[in-house]
């Protein structure tokens, strides 16, 4: 079985379906992609998956053990991290402040949660803004520290729901080679939403592809850009 997995999954809202029996399979270690046009149903199933929705039909499984229904404080407890297309940050802290909040509910020292902070906003490349408020810093660098404040759980998968959208060049390959470099060597797996299709078919080597709230294709990236369904769907000619 694999690491995380979405078996016909449906939800519907007000009688209309967003899921129609839709399932994908991710492997441990891995970086997968889900891509599809606007609509498709990508971040209502990041919802399904860490709890912020409930699936009218269907289940995700997660090592094994069924997670369907649980709260999104239990789904994360049990190592599922998420971020958000708009980055969800506290404005009037500081980067270092942001960074410690998840440790609050964890029995970790003042002095190693610091340590790790540092560390991981080093790799971001924010550590000479560890002191500046948080609203002060752009859109790009606002999504770096919403994805290294995940991290600070040392979840052991990464929901990354369009972590590329209205960030620029520099900053988008700041955060393909931060996700690489904490799939490589934290074993961190990833399951990534995105738009960005050169960003995707770096990072990602097996892709689910979404329409109208049903699975078209899943597989390997190179054999999914040539699919015909694929390509009529969301790729274009």
């Amino acid at each position: 079985m694999a690491f995380l997995e979405v078996t016909q999954v449906h939800k519907k809202f007000g009688g209309i379906p967003a899921l129609q029996g839709v399932s994908l399979s991710v492997e441990q270690g891995k970086i997968h992609g889900v891509i599809g046009p606007n609509g498709a149903g990508k971040t209502t199933l990041f919802n399904v998956i860490n709890g912020v929705y409930g699936a009218d039909a269907g289940k995700v499984i997660f090592k094994n053990r069924e997670i369907s229904g649980l709260k999104p404080n239990q789904i994360a407890s049990r190592g599922i991290g998420r971020t958000f297309q708009v980055a969800r940050i506290f404005n009037e802290m500081t980067l270092m402040e942001n960074m410690m909040v998840p440790l609050i509910p964890r029995r970790i020292s003042k002095k190693k949660g610091e340590k790790k902070a540092l560390e991981l906003l080093e790799m971001a490349g924010l550590i000479h803004l560890r002191e500046q408020l948080a609203v002060e810093i752009s859109g790009g660098q606002k999504k770096l520290l919403e994805f290294m404040r995940t991290m600070m759980a040392d979840p052991e998968v990464v929901l990354l729901d369009e972590p590329f959208a209205g960030v620029n060049p520099a900053l988008i390959e700041r955060l393909i080679d931060v996700t690489i470099e904490l799939n490589h060597t934290r074993e961190k797996t990833f399951l990534l939403i995105s738009h960005d299709i050169p960003s995707v078919m770096k990072l990602c080597k097996n892709l689910t592809v979404l329409s109208a709230g049903t699975t078209i294709a899943e597989g390997e990236s190179e054999n999914i850009r040539h699919d015909p369904a694929v390509i009529d769907a969301y790729l274009g000619h």
